[in-house]
């Protein structure tokens, strides 16, 4: 992923914040990734998310681990709609756009929620 999208990103996630914030952008962890009939080793950056607050099922403090190879496959399919390959060409993110990354990043499991 671009340096400048993934600041963005995590810029606008801690901006705009509702309940989830960013605690960390520049940690590394091992994971197993599935390619070619076999699991490999991969190190690579994760974006560390944060529940400020309690929500539906996550306690507060609640960490979520979402690792750069994640947000890269989620901006990519994304991609396919209008506008947005021109707005992460450019950099200009939109909430929207922050939102459906982490959404499709985490598995549909994390849903933003941010404001102005």
């Amino acid at each position: 992923m671009k340096e400048v999208l993934y600041r963005q990103l995590a810029a606008t996630i801690h901006e705009c914040r509702t309940w989830v914030d960013v605690l960390d952008t520049d940690r590394e962890c091992n994971f197993m990734l599935h390619s070619g009939g076999g699991l490999h080793p991969v190190r690579c950056r994760v974006l560390s998310l944060v529940a400020r607050t309690a929500h539906g099922a996550y306690p507060k403090g609640h960490v979520w681990d979402i690792p750069e190879y994640r947000l890269d496959r989620a901006v990519n399919s994304l991609k396919r709609r209008p506008g947005f390959k021109e707005r992460c060409r450019l950099g200009t993110l939109s909430m929207q756009d922050a939102e459906d990354i982490i959404h499709l990043a985490s598995h549909k499991l994390i849903n933003l929620e941010l404001e102005l």
